[in-house]
């Protein structure tokens, strides 16, 4: 398969440059898309408390952060709005990875025909 020679950045972006992507792979494996969105959602998880930990302790003028007093509340201004994107981020992926599910259970409906037994005169 193709997709397993590529390096994981470019499977990562691969249908950000317009490779096509499904919720769901071969025999319900999970596609690159799926397993992109699921990596961007633990990055956003994991970085909002982070981001706001660390805007809280800017914002109290901690000695942990190493910055000069009068720059640590824009400092904390900075981290709790970058928590703040951090946060719609995760939303905005959940919200395609869902859409991306949804549309992968919706299976086409085929009409069953008998097939005619093939003979010489309708072979061709």
């Amino acid at each position: 398969q193709a997709s397993l020679t590529r390096p994981p950045l470019l499977v990562c972006l691969a249908p950000s440059v317009g490779l096509k992507s499904v919720a769901v792979g071969a025999m319900g494996a999970p596609s690159t898309g799926d397993i992109c969105l699921t990596l961007v959602m633990l990055m956003s998880a994991w970085a909002v408390p982070i981001l706001a930990f660390i805007g809280y302790l800017s914002y109290q003028g901690s000695h942990m952060i190493e910055l000069p007093h009068d720059q640590k509340e824009n400092a904390a201004w900075g981290c709790w709005g970058s928590a703040v994107l951090y946060g719609a981020t995760f939303f905005g992926a959940m919200q395609y990875k869902s859409k991306l599910a949804a549309s992968a259970r919706q299976v086409p409906i085929f009409v069953q025909q008998e097939m005619r037994q093939v003979t010489e005169t309708n072979r061709f």
